[in-house]
């Protein structure tokens, strides 16, 4: 039966217990995955907790606001990064000044395969975005 190895990381145990009882309800525990890990190997930093805050109406792709802390730093560095790759993975950030909850965050426990597959999805994909973009770098 092979199949794949059972995930380290919290977020992803999350995941696979919400896809056993709602297989077909989107999910971001992927996405906040493959961010975490590629903000960690693009800009060589140890550890980075993404803080995603959602409102209690927010469905599917929507966050009300992204911030990526380090140990050593504040959120200023490497928040503009995890906005872009959230928003070149298809999600609209607005935070309307609602009630937000802070979504569950990746512990970083990927195996370097999981880390290199991030890595390459979240550059596809900002590399797709970004030619979409007139104004953006």
């Amino acid at each position: 039966m092979g199949g794949e190895a059972p995930p380290h990381c919290k977020l992803q145990f999350a995941r696979q217990r919400r896809l056993s009882v709602y297989p077909d309800e989107f999910g971001m525990e992927q996405d906040i995955c493959d961010v975490t890990m590629w903000l960690t190997t693009k800009f060589r930093v140890r550890f980075v907790h993404l803080w995603i805050d959602r409102h209690y109406t927010h469905q599917g792709r929507q966050i009300a606001s992204v911030q990526a802390m380090t140990w050593n730093e504040g959120p200023d560095r490497l928040t503009p990064h995890a906005i872009d790759a959230f928003m070149a993975l298809g999600y609209e950030i607005d935070d309307t000044g609602a009630d937000t909850y802070a979504h569950q965050n990746c512990d970083g426990r990927h195996s370097q395969h999981e880390v290199l597959q991030a890595y390459d999805r979240i550059e596809g994909a900002l590399e797709k975005w970004c030619r979409k973009q007139p104004n953006h770098l």
